[in-house]
């Protein structure tokens, strides 16, 4: 007599240390590359910030932070006001009695521009006291550096997860 026989298929159970492994490993990977980016907007700067990347994978799931405290880093990012400036002997930072600075100059970084070029200072030297900076436009780097890695990010975090389910039988 014919009969029809169904076997249950069990994958193996999730693995969640390697999960976790996997998910870690990327994110260290994609917050050096990220931290590549951030290197980009001040590679022509005397002073180079420091950039660190920090990963979690508390809920509500894998995040990855990559910045740095430098606060010129913040100036130039973020912007200022207009403000003035005074040389040092009327502030008490130095005994410098006038602020001298070209009359023309170049930024070296432009707004929403993940790169840093020489910039450029020249023509006459001016003299004085004190001056009204006119401030500085924001560059707004890290809204350019999300635009291009938040997608990635995700992406990766998806294949990565996807990776570990496929070797244990969870996904097709």
């Amino acid at each position: 007599m014919p009969a029809l026989v169904i076997k249950e298929i069990k994958p193996a159970k999730l693995r969640v240390d390697k999960l976790r492994l996997t998910l870690l490993n990327e994110m260290r990977k994609v917050g050096t590359e990220m931290k590549q980016d951030f290197e980009k907007t001040t590679k022509t700067w005397k002073n180079k910030p420091k950039f660190t990347a920090d990963i979690s994978l508390t809920p509500p799931g894998p995040q990855l932070m990559v910045g740095t405290d430098n606060e010129i880093y913040g100036y130039v990012s973020e912007g200022t006001k207009p403000h003035a400036i005074f040389a040092g002997i009327y502030t008490g930072k130095s005994n410098k009695k006038a602020l001298a600075f070209p009359s023309k100059s170049s930024p070296k970084t432009k707004p929403g521009v993940i790169a840093s070029s020489g910039g450029s200072r020249g023509g006459t030297t001016i003299v004085r006291p004190y001056v009204q900076h006119p401030g500085i436009k924001p560059r707004k780097f890290e809204e350019a550096i999300e635009k291009i890695w938040k997608p990635k990010f995700k992406t990766r975090m998806e294949a990565a997860m996807r990776k570990v389910a496929q070797e244990s039988g969870h996904a097709p």
